[in-house]
């Protein structure tokens, strides 16, 4: 009895100890995704542009720039700007028609908005609101998402501030 115990946690401990080593045993190359180093570098670059502008929108706000400087300085910033996501946009042309789709995706879920409607009590089915583009758009509470009148500052289902 103790020797097929002992056996069987030999048995478990190897299997155990395989399945940990053998990636480090094995002779193959792991998946490891490659990457395009230029197009992460120029999206970096990019980013860093982005933010630069706007530290310097901040800056001009804040009085730290005459408005001669911020002229000269937003425009070269900008300009680098254009520029690498012309270069991104060569490197990775799908990426446009990507933007464009989820642009369009957006702009569609922007039109309709959907709520739960309360019933005695209870949430109902989710109905769906149309939001047009004249109109002002609804608000609804973020707590219990009934809808919001223009002029209410809470909730008058369940009275959290709006």
């Amino acid at each position: 009895m103790i020797w097929t115990t002992l056996f069987l946690g030999l048995l478990i401990s190897a299997v155990a100890a395989a399945y940990v080593l053998w990636p480090l045993l094995s002779r193959a190359a792991p998946d490891v995704p490659i990457e395009d180093d230029r197009l992460t570098d120029l999206i970096s670059r990019k980013d860093s542009v982005l933010v630069a502008i706007k530290d310097l929108d901040f800056d001009r706000q804040v009085g730290k720039l005459s408005e001669e400087d911020y002229q000269r300085f937003n425009y070269r910033l900008r300009q680098q700007a254009i520029g690498y996501l012309q270069q991104i946009d060569k490197l990775a042309p799908q990426s446009a028609h990507l933007d464009e789709a989820l642009e369009v995706e957006i702009a569609r879920l922007r039109k309709t908005r959907t709520t739960p409607v309360a019933v005695n009590g209870k949430a109902a089915p989710v109905a769906e609101v149309a939001v047009l583009a004249g109109d002002a758009p609804t608000r609804f509470c973020t707590n219990c998402g009934q809808a919001l009148a223009g002029q209410h500052k809470f909730c008058a289902n369940c009275g959290t501030a709006a």
